[in-house]
């Protein structure tokens, strides 16, 4: 019997195949509609305010039990450090980038780290950690592969990881953008750590099997998620791994490299992940859409289904919507608790 834990020595425990009290309950981005107008954060400047943002994010924990929050919101910080356009989306649509680099030595980082959204997610880090050292503060980072499609442009990308195949100089020419996307990831992940960020959570959408051939998973995407986690391990955190879409081509190189969880979605059958991922812990596969139109018995049959088939932490296929309720993640939590009352040996 595990003496009753906090959220965050829940999640570290998860994370690092320790007995917990219960299964831990995790999200991923959760910028909620109503959230952000609860706590009357504005609209788009809770992105570049630690204050707004880390009142936005801390709703999810303080208010329906969920062990973690993350900063920032969305996928955009590192390319937008480098200049790259951004559009801001709306109260209910993350930031994305909407510019590219032609060439990889077009890409500037001498002031990478005074960008106002770096900034900002730092200082929401230590803010965090200081008002709740009780809850996994996590670190939202892109991983190299997604990194790379904001940067020289998603086309680009998928063309060029055809290429790299078929002769040399595309090969160069790869791993001449990725030594660029890593040396920001390093950057970004090195003040991240050092604002005090318990956990990354490490996002790559465009290395998934939907858009790039595992074949370059296998060569390329894994070995490089591989050397950004190597690094965040020194500096002294645990990282969570999530790729969109269907993985299941790629979940038993996912767990080569390294990362203390994989996190899938809603298209890939937890039961097999489990078992393609060997020792690894898998987190996630809870349809998102429930949390902003389910019921109460739809949303506790999905989470009682994912971890019946060896889930190790209740978490959503991906983010959390902006529309999603506060009710029904509520009931999502209550879902897990109780599933770990009748499973006190699991």
């Amino acid at each position: 019997m595990v003496n009753e834990m906090t959220s965050k020595e829940r999640v570290l425990a998860m994370l690092n195949r320790k007995p917990v009290d219960r299964v831990p309950v995790i999200s991923g981005v959760a910028m909620l509609k109503e959230y952000v107008e609860k706590v009357g954060a504005v609209w788009p400047d809770y992105h570049s305010n630690a204050e707004m943002m880390v009142n936005i994010a801390s709703c999810t924990p303080l208010e329906t039990g969920i062990d973690n929050l993350v900063v920032a919101f969305g996928m955009f910080v590192e390319a937008a450090a480098t200049g790259l356009d951004v559009k801001m989306g709306r109260i209910d649509i993350h930031p994305s980038i909407r510019s590219s680099f032609k060439n990889p030595e077009d890409v500037k980082s001498e002031n990478f780290l005074e960008n106002k959204f770096i900034r900002t997610t730092t200082d929401a880090i230590k803010l965090a950690k200081d008002r709740y050292p009780d809850i996994a503060t996590y670190a939202l980072i892109e991983a190299p592969i997604t990194l790379l499609g904001d940067l020289m442009g998603a086309e680009k990308l998928a063309m060029l990881s055809y290429r790299c195949f078929q002769k040399e100089k595309h090969m160069i020419k790869m791993q001449d953008w990725l030594s660029v996307a890593f040396e920001l990831s390093e950057i970004y992940a090195e003040a991240c750590a050092q604002a005090g960020a318990d956990v990354f959570y490490c996002s790559d959408a465009s290395a998934s099997p939907n858009l790039l051939m595992p074949e370059f998973y296998r060569k390329i995407a894994g070995p490089s998620e591989k050397k950004l986690g190597d690094f965040i391990h020194k500096n002294g955190c645990p990282w969570e791994l999530h790729i969109c879409g269907n993985t299941t081509p790629i979940i038993k190189d996912m767990a080569t490299t390294g990362a203390n969880c994989l996190s899938i979605d809603q298209t890939v059958n937890m039961r097999e992940a489990t078992k393609l991922a060997g020792d690894v812990p898998v987190v996630g596969n809870v349809d998102p859409l429930l949390m902003v139109e389910g019921t109460e018995e739809e949303i506790t049959t999905e989470v009682r289904k994912a971890l019946d088939s060896g889930a190790k932490a209740s978490k959503l296929g991906c983010g959390t919507p902006p529309l999603s309720t506060s009710d029904r993640l509520k009931i999502w939590v209550n879902a897990a608790i109780d599933w770990s009352a009748e499973h006190s040996a699991f």
